[in-house]
């Protein structure tokens, strides 16, 4: 049995579902924007499975976009490159 709840939130959620093709690879993405996270994204890379909280912030970070979408370093650029139109 379950002794605390930590939260149990229910929030209003923008979410959008991509699929295109760049030159290094294809794509599927949900992109999940709420409050929650301080006006950052949940990106979940469906093709991985992996996920990450990103904001313009991030993006800025070098590698960052690659390592926690799950993708090479040449995917990650072209994401990042994506992403940087859609998260402001």
């Amino acid at each position: 049995m379950i002794d605390m709840f930590l939260y149990d939130d229910d929030e209003a959620a923008q979410v959008q579902f991509v699929g295109f093709v760049g030159e290094e690879s294809r794509y599927d993405l949900m992109l999940v924007q709420t409050n929650r996270h301080f006006g950052k994204t949940i990106v979940l890379n469906m093709q991985t499975n992996k996920f990450g909280i990103i904001g313009t912030d991030d993006l800025a970070e070098e590698g960052y976009t690659a390592y926690i979408l799950g993708v090479n370093e040449a995917e990650g650029e072209e994401l990042n490159a994506f992403l940087a139109e859609k998260i402001q």
